[in-house]
């Protein structure tokens, strides 16, 4: 193509706005849908999950479809009734919920942070490292006591375990400025609750599961679930 052929091209453009106006949108439209839809294909078929041995992996999610809710979390007792039910059939079963909770930022003001509650073999099952402190034991996944009686005194509570929490390392550094004593410390926390920090994950670990689609980036703090 010569340098006429531009030319004449670009006055034939000027001269017809809205079909030159047209066009732009309908390329940059094309171009951007191509992008995602590549960015999609890309991380859930073409790249392999960054998990260990993610060929063998299985996802299991609830499905309410009388009621229109589609991966509605596991209650525990299902849970627990669906690992034990499948032992002949897969080697480990871990499960993850998330969702956004509150807890004070470094200001004291009350903060939205991506928060997930997982089984205490999770980070093992997806080969996840932890970079400081130690990942979840089988005890932090220890059940809380039932609470008493209607009409029991007081005393007679059984005192509350602690949640033990693991963070991100983008919320590691961003909350604590990667300071290490902040392992076996207490997590800030709005409520009666006693939250344990027991490590920091590696950097960058991502959820790449179909129930966690709609949080933009990973969890920052992880839960053990009681």
């Amino acid at each position: 193509m010569s340098l006429g052929d531009l030319a004449f091209a670009g006055r034939t453009l000027r001269k017809s706005p809205i079909f030159t106006l047209t066009a732009v949108l309908t390329i940059a439209l094309g171009v951007g849908a191509s992008t995602a839809i590549f960015s999609v294909t890309n991380a859930v078929l073409l790249r392999p999950l960054p998990y260990k041995d993610p060929d063998r992996l299985v996802i299991a999610a609830t499905d309410m479809r009388a009621r229109n809710v589609r991966d509605f979390p596991f209650s525990n007792e299902d849970f627990i009734d669906f690992r034990d039910g499948t032992k002949d059939a897969f080697q480990d079963f871990a499960g993850v919920f998330t969702f956004r909770n509150i807890l004070p930022g470094e200001d004291g003001a009350p903060e939205q942070v991506r928060t997930a509650v997982v089984t205490t073999n999770f980070f093992h099952l997806v080969g996840a490292k932890i970079v400081l402190g130690r990942d979840f034991s089988d005890s932090d996944g220890l059940p809380q006591a039932a609470p008493p009686p209607p009409g029991a005194p007081p005393g007679n509570a059984a005192p509350r375990l602690p949640i033990m929490v693991i963070l991100s390392h983008e919320y590691f550094q961003r909350r604590y400025g990667s300071n290490p004593s902040v392992i076996g410390h207490n997590l800030p926390a709005i409520g009666p609750f006693s939250q344990i920090v027991v490590g920091v994950l590696e950097p960058g670990f991502q959820l790449y599961f179909p129930a966690a689609a709609n949080e933009e980036p990973a969890p920052e703090v992880w839960i053990a679930n009681r």
